[in-house]
């Protein structure tokens, strides 16, 4: 099945994202929060970062919020908040899978398994949930 657009974010996404949560901002606030709370290791250049309001402007998930002098503001759809707490979740799982892989023996990980959100992991030949 193919992705969605925007399914997965990339690590420049989401702290694009993440940083709008806090309220309107301009490029330059947007850059200097994702390299401060990162301590560094996100650095937005202004085409990766322009590029990425434009896309997100275009998929919906923000609007630009005004201007003051020459500085445009956006903030955060409802959309782009859900993409952000859905890209959030998607990496909590993806470190509590890390977690329990550093406690769990191999002989015990289901092979070919699938994550269900309720029931944890499910084998390929075990039968479908029932809704």
């Amino acid at each position: 099945m193919p992705k969605q657009a925007l399914e997965n974010l990339t690590e420049s996404m989401f702290y694009v994202l993440m940083a709008l949560t806090r309220g309107d901002a301009c490029g330059a606030e947007i850059t200097a929060f994702a390299a401060q709370i990162s301590g560094g290791a996100v650095r937005l250049g202004p085409a990766t970062l322009y590029t990425l309001l434009a896309r997100f402007e275009k998929e919906g998930f923000l609007t630009e919020a005004g201007t003051v002098g020459c500085k445009r503001y956006y903030r955060l759809t409802a959309a782009g908040k859900a993409a952000y707490e859905g890209e959030r979740a998607r990496l909590q799982r993806c470190l509590e899978d890390a977690a329990r892989a550093q406690v769990t023996a191999p002989a015990t990980l289901p092979k070919g398994g699938q994550r269900d959100e309720e029931e944890g992991y499910r084998h390929p030949s075990d039968p479908l949930p029932v809704l």
